[in-house]
């Protein structure tokens, strides 16, 4: 059975996240499967489109709350992205040609028990 999924209070904030990463947005608290979980909404900037994070309350190091036009600022100066799949399909076709093919020339003897 799925879990309903709610959000509480929205306010503007700068998002500081273990390993250095900052989102500036819109946050709510945003529950699915069973917890709480941080929802920001970064801003559309120019040729960056607008996108969700959804994070975990432990991988929040700090969240400043701030105006709405203080965030905007932060986003366009963190320019943080959203996440892009590269597909790389002529990579993921062809064989390692860096492997390397050893023969069994003999010069290693088999332990023998």
């Amino acid at each position: 059975m799925q879990e309903p999924e709610h959000e509480t209070r929205e306010t503007w904030a700068v998002v500081e996240v273990m390993g250095h990463s900052r989102y500036a947005g819109r946050i709510s608290q945003h529950t699915a499967l069973g917890g709480a979980m941080i929802r920001v909404e970064v801003p559309a900037l120019d040729g960056i489109p607008p996108f969700e994070k959804i994070l975990s309350p432990q991988a929040i190091f700090a969240i400043t709350p701030c105006t709405e036009a203080l965030a905007r600022e932060a986003a366009n100066r963190f320019r943080s992205r959203p996440f892009t799949l590269l597909d790389m399909p002529e990579l993921c076709r062809q064989p390692d040609q860096r492997r390397l093919d050893f023969e069994d020339d003999g010069d290693y003897e088999q332990d023998e028990r």
